[in-house]
């Protein structure tokens, strides 16, 4: 109280219309929209596997399309954990899906980002959509074994070539059977594969191709020390429980007489360029063959602008460079090696960052009377070395400072999201990205080679997770297989500069705590492992497990994972090798108090007000640690954390998003095209537009972003000064004495009252604080109050309403003064009005319960109306929702705070105060007072003293808090 006896109008009229004006010029920009958003061009522009040169030799036909699907149920006997999946049933005639799946897409593909059912009504009301396919049933995101059967021709003028499938990914043990008998089994959910299927298929009639897959995790075998473990299979992330096939298929002709893999090798330093090439004879008889060669320059002839830039347009260029001629015999059935080597002598432009140079080897098998085979391999002029704790590209010095990203939902599959998140990589001033914690698609890859980003190649060991069961011999030896099956698709990309072989393993022995002998078991398979990536490729020694160290020096580069803060102390010295930081800061874990330091009440704010705490990090990493020290940095996800999730084909936040909102395809459906066709692109699910949506840019960036573009650019960022708590006042003395409790009162208030402190009296004469149940309070017992607002004219007093928030009684809405009702807007922080004086009293951090244990809802229903339009807001609904990041899953945290924020919400008024005469006032709440939480009664302790109010022994007691258990992927990062 101002004078010690009264409460004064706490919010001046200028603030609350401001406040309404900012609501009026909000809401005016979010015009609802009934169109849908429709994007005309391909969703995913993609291209097959053979070239226009390698005709007519080598031939595809895409089988992409309209498949039919039969989902097999998991008998209910089956027990998890055993390590023996189901047998899956052969398929029944009669139990075919009426609805054909579109191919490549997983079973589950609208379950991929867990977010299949969301929307209004839901218990996951802001969670980001991920039905990409609305024409799918539901009960298929269920789905865990299942068929998928196509019919094929084999074209006619492939008579004399061998046929092959060629599967680029199935997610689940996959086992595939052409016209009845079983050809192929897979078990990879990330790599390509193929089946020779020359001897199965009918050349002059229909084909049968079946498809049967069964989920991973249906082979899980759990330890009986280790509870953690189950994975006997390296998982990857957010993919581990899509089942199907989500990349493109064909059916792959090729000569009988063919190359079966090249290995471009570019050794700048000994000026030669090695070529590997593995030839296959399959005829029925011997084989004297030349092998010839030419380089010719790889020519992007693609846009500029963000629609056709992604868009695949080439052409080759000339003969750069020609390859000796090389004589082999090939014995029937014979696969031979053939090493061609070719000193370059500067007729190769160098592949670097920032001059993307490539080449296309074209290598040709002649007999003597005819040209067997020609194969295309894309390569780029350039060698990647470690010399001492440098990178060097070229013989030059390197620093690499890139991004990574998690699999987060099916838009990964577009080419045209992976073109927008390379090119704000290269807007930061970044040079290199990590595709984080599995193989991801092969346009990743294509796509780094033709802009000039260097790649850290990662496999699926993704340790986070804590699931991979180390103590079974089939989990190395899938990792192993895993591994060699990256190396063979990846290693001729110039872009890819290294092989990360596992992420942050030691988080497994960390969380199950084996002993330490069980534990140095792992690591000693872990290395050997890690190092065995030298028998596929030599070219790169940059061999890391990312954030693992060098487990004890053993592996070439010394690589950590960083939480917030500057930490130089925790950089090794006189390593004498690389030094990498593959993840930093506070995004995804961090917390408002976590942050506080940086930026203060910001932190509590909003969602900008977070980022500006990770603007402020990273910029002293970059400029202090990264530029100085490192050879590789990256922070974590700057395109999740540091970019604004996209509200895609959404704009009217009056309302949440729903199946009526996204991007949908302009282009009708097309068989035999490679590539996704997405039937939408839902709200939220990312942070880019790549020009689906015309309203919004390519990337809305926040501070983070600007920070790390600044530090990369030289430019200037608010330096790191710590924000330290203010040293509040102490509370005025107490003003109100005597308390009584007027007429009917709930249980729970006359308790809160009682172990609050707050001494009632039987005598109402003698109170000059009336205390009332604004729920259940009568017209009768307001009417009591006449005589003492009369003597408070004089002497001063105070009405104290109280309500949980879900209800006001309809007497005590008609005894105020003005009208007021309740609102539909819940609350786990709260805001205090900038110009009250009992503003110094508290923080934001006061004011914050979106941690406690339980209920977090402090205010379950707000309050507007007249009453609070002339009287005093003190408090209110905070403009965000912290409930909905910290407890949430990476793939959701971002957008559901990004949706609580910009939706319309309605009046969320907590606390207010009314003058219902001179000395007197009325102070109303809504904030629950059921909740007993620390956080709670910490606020109800300050809140009495502040208002004058006396109480017994200090108020409120505090409880003893449960120690909570470190999750890694919430809680962040730990040693």
């Amino acid at each position: 109280m101002e004078d010690g006896k009264k409460i004064r109008r706490m919010i001046s009229q200028g603030v609350r219309y401001c406040l309404l004006a900012w609501a009026g010029i909000f809401s005016g920009t979010m015009v609802a929209q009934t169109q849908k958003v429709v994007f005309s061009r391909d969703f995913s522009p993609a291209e097959g596997l053979v070239i226009p040169q390698e005709k007519p030799y080598r031939d595809e036909v895409c089988l992409n399309g309209l498949w039919d699907l039969q989902c097999v149920a998991v008998p209910a006997s089956w027990k998890s954990g055993s390590g023996i999946a189901p047998e899956l049933a052969a398929p029944q005639p009669d139990q075919w899906e009426k609805v054909k799946i579109k191919i490549p897409s997983a079973i589950n593909v609208n379950d991929w980002g867990r977010g299949s059912k969301v929307g209004e009504g839901t218990q996951r009301p802001y969670t980001p959509s991920s039905v990409y396919f609305p024409s799918y049933p539901e009960h298929w995101v269920r789905a865990r074994m299942g068929w998928l059967c196509r019919n094929f021709r084999i074209p006619a003028d492939w008579e004399q070539k061998r046929v092959l499938l060629h599967f680029e990914a199935v997610a689940g043990d996959c086992v595939i059977w052409v016209n009845g008998k079983e050809v192929c089994h897979n078990f990879d959910a990330h790599l390509p594969f193929e089946a020779d299927v020359t001897e199965y298929v009918n050349r002059d009639g229909e084909n049968e191709l079946l498809v049967g897959v069964r989920d991973t995790k249906l082979f899980d075998q759990s330890h009986p020390v280790y509870k953690k473990m189950g994975a006997t299979y390296p998982t990857g992330s957010n993919t581990d429980y899509l089942l199907g096939i989500w990349q493109d298929v064909y059916l792959f002709a090729v000569p009988e007489i063919r190359i079966t893999d090249v290995f471009v090798q570019s050794w700048l330093d000994k000026n030669e360029l090695k070529v590997e090439v593995e030839l296959t004879n399959l005829s029925s008889k011997k084989a004297n063959i030349t092998l010839n060669g030419e380089v010719r320059e790889w020519i992007n002839q693609a846009g500029k602008d963000i629609l056709t830039a992604p868009e695949i347009k080439w052409t080759l260029g000339n003969t750069a460079l020609t390859m000796p001629v090389t004589t082999v015999v090939l014995q029937k059935g014979e696969k031979k090696k053939v090493i061609i080597t070719q000193k370059p002598d500067d007729k190769l432009k160098y592949w670097t960052p920032d001059t993307p140079e490539l080449y296309t080897l074209l290598l040709t098998v002649n007999g003597k009377k005819q040209i067997y085979d020609c194969k295309a391999t894309r390569f780029g002029w350039r060698q990647f070395k470690i010399v001492g704790d440098e990178f060097q590209l070229n013989g030059k010095k390197i620093q690499c400072f890139g991004d990574i990203q998690h699999p987060f939902s099916a838009y990964i599959c577009s080419r045209r999201f992976a073109y927008a998140w390379y090119q704000m990589i290269k807007d930061f001033g970044g040079n290199a990205v990590r595709p984080h914690a599995q193989p991801w698609p092969r346009v990743y890859y294509d796509l780094a080679d033709e802009m000039g980003l260097m790649v850290l190649d990662e496999t699926a060991l993704f340790g986070s997770s804590i699931r991979l069961n180390l103590e079974e011999d089939i989990t190395w030896e899938r990792s192993h297989q895993h591994l060699e099956r990256l190396i063979m698709r990846d290693r001729n990309h110039p872009s890819v500069i290294g092989w990360s072989v596992g992420n942050e393993m030691f988080a497994i022995a960390l969380l199950n705590k084996p002993a330490k002998e069980v534990a140095a078991v792992w690591d000693d398979k872990l290395v050997e492992l890690t190092l065995s990536a030298k028998k596929y490729d030599p070219t790169r020694d940059f061999l890391t497990l990312d954030g693992d160290r060098d487990m004890d020096g053993r592996l070439p580069v010394w690589s950590k994972h960083f939480s917030h803060g500057l930490k130089l102390e925790d950089l090794p010295k006189g390593l004498n090798k690389p030094l990498i930081v593959g993840e930093s800061g506070a995004t995804y874990y961090g917390r408002p108090h976590q942050l506080y330091p940086f930026v203060g009440e910001k932190a509590y704010l909003s969602y900008k007000g977070r980022s500006e705490a990770l603007a402020i990090d990273v910029y002293q990493n970059v400029k202090q640690m990264a530029i100085p020290y490192l050879a590789y940095y990256s922070p974590s996800e700057v395109c999740w954390f540091g970019l604004e999730h996209m509200n895609l084909g959404y704009h009217d936040f009056s309302r949440l998003p729903n199946l009526s909102d996204g991007v949908f395809a302009g282009k009708a459906y097309e068989e035999g095209k490679p590539g996704y066709q997405y039937e939408r692109i839902p709200p939220y699910v990312t942070t880019f537009n790549p020009g689906l949506d015309t309203t919004l840019p390519l990337y809305k960036p926040l501070p983070m972003f600007n920070a790390l573009k600044a530090a990369f650019g030289g430019g200037e960022w608010a330096p790191f000064k710590e924000v330290k708590h203010p040293v509040k006042p102490a509370c005025p003395a107490p003003v109100y004495t005597v308390a009584y409790l007027l007429g009917e009162a709930h249980p729970d208030l006359i308790d809160f009252i009682t172990q609050a402190g707050i001494s009632l009296t039987t005598h109402p004469k003698k109170a000059d604080l009336w205390i009332v149940d604004a729920e259940l309070v009568s017209a009768s017992d307001l009417q009591q109050m006449q005589p003492a607002l009369k003597k408070w004219k004089k002497e001063g007093g105070m009405v104290l309403a109280l309500s949980t928030g879900q209800k006001l009684s309809n007497d005590f809405a008609r005894w105020l003064p003005e009208e007021v009702r309740l609102t539909n807007r819940k609350a786990t922080a709260l805001e205090i009005d900038s110009t009250s004086s009992w503003r110094k009293y508290f923080e934001l951090p006061d004011l914050y319960f979106g941690e406690m244990e339980g209920d977090r809802y402090i205010l379950k229903q707000g309050l507007t109306g007249a009453l609070t339009e002339k009287g005093n807001v003190i408090l209110k609904a905070s403009r965000t929702d912290w409930n909905l990041f910290n407890t949430s899953p990476e793939h959701w945290k971002c957008a559901q705070v990004v949706l609580y924020e910009a939706l319309q919400k309605p009046e969320g008024a907590a606390l207010i105060t009314y003058p219902l005469q001179d000395n007197t006032d009325l102070v109303l709440s809504v904030i629950d007072y059921r909740l007993r939480k620390k956080e709670v009664t910490a606020f109800w302790n300050s809140m009495f003293h502040v208002m004058g109010i006396a109480t017994d022994g200090g108020g409120f007691k505090s409880h003893d808090v449960k120690e909570k258990k470190h999750d890694l992927l919430m809680d962040g990062p730990v040693d």
